[in-house]
């Protein structure tokens, strides 16, 4: 995993952990499928009032000559250089653009419009098709009293997507975040270690100090401080052990997490060395298949 998606993860989970804080965090985390499926409905509903709204099409003077308006769109935005229009009709204007020699679009307003280049909005009441070959294109638009702008994206829609997907991201990490590491195959060798001894896979569970001991051709035997002693049968040597840390922003912890017979288990690690040789011995016990004396 590249460093720049270990940072991404370890930055959603940093934030999931500090809303996990928020008053009412603990219900939205019990019932993740269920808010995400609320939030969901919500963002369809205001998606659907957003497109139900009316909204002008910004379309330049090329397009309009080339037939680009979209089907039923009337109302339009369009740019150009405006000036004054050579009929007697008060507040008649002309629009054109350099850059379309033979289109031009009569304005008529209500009000009186500024000269040169200038963004004008309104009903585009005739020239919406394409200009046929060999003649000019010209258009005619009732123009708005005051220019408008395009309708804003659905932020409500994206906004409760995003929530909605925040959430069930959140749900499924844990942090520190846990991240697999290469590790060295040691040889099974007998070795006595300190170690930390989660009774699950989530960093939030409690830890109990352990000693962890280790003989070539015995199965490792765990002791921890609450009284238990145990032999850690693995169901596999490869897939029952995972090699890695939990990785917390500033800090990690070097990790072996074991399914294991009787309950599965993190075994946490004062050095890498110390992790390599438990999961060597670990790894060869379960694949010699030996049975607890």
């Amino acid at each position: 995993m590249s460093k720049i998606w270990q940072g991404l993860v370890l930055g959603i989970a940093f934030i999931g952990d500090k809303l996990r804080r928020l008053p009412g965090a603990g219900l939205v985390e019990r019932f993740p499928g269920l808010v995400f499926a609320l939030l969901f409905i919500g963002a369809l509903l205001a998606g659907a009032v957003w497109a139900s709204q009316k909204s002008p099409q910004r379309i330049s003077l090329a397009e309009l000559a080339v037939g680009g308006l979209a089907p039923m769109q009337t109302w339009i935005i369009v740019t150009g250089d405006v000036a004054a229009g050579s009929s007697t009709a008060s507040h008649q204007y002309v629009l054109t653009d350099p850059a379309v020699l033979h289109a031009r679009m009569i304005i008529n307003s209500d009000v009186e419009l500024p000269v040169g280049r200038t963004t004008v909005s309104g009903r585009l009441i005739g020239g919406d098709a394409r200009a046929p070959q060999g003649y000019d294109w010209v258009g005619h638009l009732q123009a708005d009293p005051v220019a408008v702008q395009e309708q804003d994206p659905p932020w409500i829609t994206i906004v409760l997507l995003a929530c909605g997907l925040l959430v069930i991201v959140i749900a499924r990490t844990h942090y520190p975040v846990f991240f697999g590491d290469a590790h060295k195959r040691l040889a099974p060798s007998r070795a006595r270690m300190d170690v930390g001894v989660r009774r699950g896979w989530s960093p939030s569970d409690a830890v109990v100090p352990g000693t962890l001991t280790t003989e070539p051709g015995q199965r490792v035997r765990l002791e921890t401080s609450d009284g238990e002693m145990r032999e850690l049968r693995l169901q596999s040597a490869s897939s029952s052990i995972e090699v890695g840390r939990f990785q917390a922003a500033t800090s990690h912890e070097l990790v072996l997490r074991l399914v294991a017979s009787g309950g599965d288990l993190t075994l946490t690690f004062a050095t890498v060395h110390d992790r390599d040789v438990a999961c060597g011995a670990l790894a060869a016990a379960a694949a010699l298949r030996l049975r607890p004396q």
